[in-house]
C-alpha cells in the first residue's frame, strides 16, 4: 500500500463518512468505496462499521489506521530532514502543538528562535493531544506544547509552563447566574454543585483532551451524562456557545471575560489541569531545543479571552482613578 492509500484510511476514520473523504481527498465516492472493499477483503477483516450516518472503527481497523498514521508521520519526517539537508541546514525540530493556543505561540517565538539559530529548520505540525504523544513516542516530533491532569506522564519528560484551572460556565440567564463583571483573574470564585444542573445542557471537549475524563466522571457522578448535546475540540467554539446561551461547559478559566455575562463557578477541591512542553524520556536536548523550550515558556500563548480580560480591567481601574481626581 502506498502512502496516498494510508491518507484514504486516515481521512475515512477523520470524517467517519464516504462521502466526506472522497470530497476532501478529491476523488470519487464509489472508487473510495471499492477501494475499502477491496482492502478489508484483503485483510479479511472489517476495518469499519456503520452506526447511524456515521463509519466507526473496529477493533482492527484501530490498528490498522494506527499504522497508517505512523507511516504518514515518518514520510513527512523524512521529507523534512531531506529538506533541511538539502538546504545546508544542520538541524532539524519538529514541535507540536494544537491548532490554536500551540499555533499561536509557534508564531510568537519563531522569529526569534530563527534569529540565534538560523541554520537550524523549525517546524510546526498541529494535532490532537493523544496524536502529538504518539508522535512523540514515534520520534515524528522532537518536542510538543502538551496538556496533561498529571505533571508525570509515562515515557515522556514533562516541563510544566502553566497550571490551568478547570470551571464551570453558565451562559446569560441560567437559574444560576449571577453578576461576574467583577471578578478578576486573582478572585475566590464561588462552587456550586453539578447535580443541581438537571436539565442543563452540558458542551464539553472530546475524548482527545487531556481533561476530558476528569470532566466525563463529574457529569456522571451528578448524573447529567445524558445532558451532553455537543463536543469539540476547539475551546473557544464552546465558550462561545455558553455565551450565546447554547448551554453549560466545563473549560479553563482563562477563557473567561467579565464582559461577557457569562458565570463561572469553581469545584471544591479544584480540578487543574497542566500545559507545558514535553519530548520522549532518554532525548537528550540540543542547544537548540533547550532555547526554544525558554521561548515557548517565556511566550506561552495566553487565549485571546484572557488578554481581552487583563485589558478590561486596566481600563476600568483607569476610569476609577480618574473619577478619584475629581471628587
Amino acid at each position: 500500500m502506498n502512502i496516498r492509500h494510508m491518507q484514504y484510511m486516515d481521512a475515512i476514520a477523520e470524517e467517519g463518512s464516504l462521502s466526506r473523504a472522497a470530497r476532501r481527498l478529491g476523488v470519487s465516492q464509489p472508487a473510495l468505496s471499492n477501494w475499502l472493499a477491496d482492502l478489508e477483503k484483503e485483510l479479511q477483516t472489517s476495518l469499519f462499521i456503520r452506526s447511524g450516518r456515521r463509519l466507526i472503527l473496529t477493533p482492527a481497523g484501530n490498528i490498522y489506521l494506527d499504522g497508517c498514521r505512523r507511516m504518514i508521520q515518518l514520510k513527512t519526517q523524512m521529507t523534512r530532514a531531506l529538506s533541511a539537508s538539502a538546504r545546508g541546514l544542520k538541524e532539524s525540530i519538529i514541535l507540536g502543538g494544537s491548532p490554536i493556543r500551540g499555533a499561536r505561540t509557534f508564531a510568537c517565538i519563531f522569529s526569534d528562535f530563527r534569529r540565534k539559530y538560523p541554520d537550524v529548520d523549525l517546524d510546526f505540525i498541529s494535532g490532537r493531544n493523544n496524536e502529538l504523544k504518539e508522535a512523540l513516542l514515534n520520534e515524528t516530533v522532537t518536542l510538543s506544547l502538551f496538556g496533561a491532569t498529571e505533571a508525570s506522564l509515562p515515557d515522556l519528560e514533562f516541563i510544566k509552563i502553566a497550571d490551568e484551572e478547570l470551571v464551570l460556565m453558565l451562559p446569560p440567564g441560567h437559574p444560576f447566574s449571577y453578576d461576574s463583571s467583577e471578578v478578576t483573574p486573582e478572585s475566590d470564585l464561588p462552587s456550586i454543585e453539578l447535580r443541581k444542573l438537571a436539565g442543563t445542557p452540558m458542551l464539553i471537549s472530546k475524548s482527545e483532551t487531556s481533561y476530558y475524563p476528569i470532566v466525563m466522571r463529574l457529569l456522571e457522578e451528578a448524573g447529567l451524562a445524558s445532558s451532553i448535546i455537543f463536543r469539540s475540540n476547539v475551546i473557544p467554539l464552546l465558550y462561545d456557545m455558553v455565551r450565546n446561551g447554547c448551554g453549560a461547559a466545563l473549560i479553563p478559566r482563562a477563557y473567561f471575560s467579565p464582559k461577557d455575562s457569562i458565570s463561572v463557578y469553581s469545584f471544591r477541591p479544584k480540578l487543574i489541569a497542566y500545559q507545558g512542553i514535553a519530548f520522549k524520556q532518554g532525548h537528550r536536548l540540543t542547544d537548540a531545543e533547550q532555547h526554544l523550550i525558554h521561548l515557548t515558556m517565556k511566550n506561552w500563548g495566553a487565549p485571546v479571552y484572557l488578554r481581552n480580560y487583563a485589558s478590561y480591567y486596566i481600563q476600568k481601574k483607569m476610569k476609577q482613578e480618574d473619577m478619584e481626581l475629581w471628587t
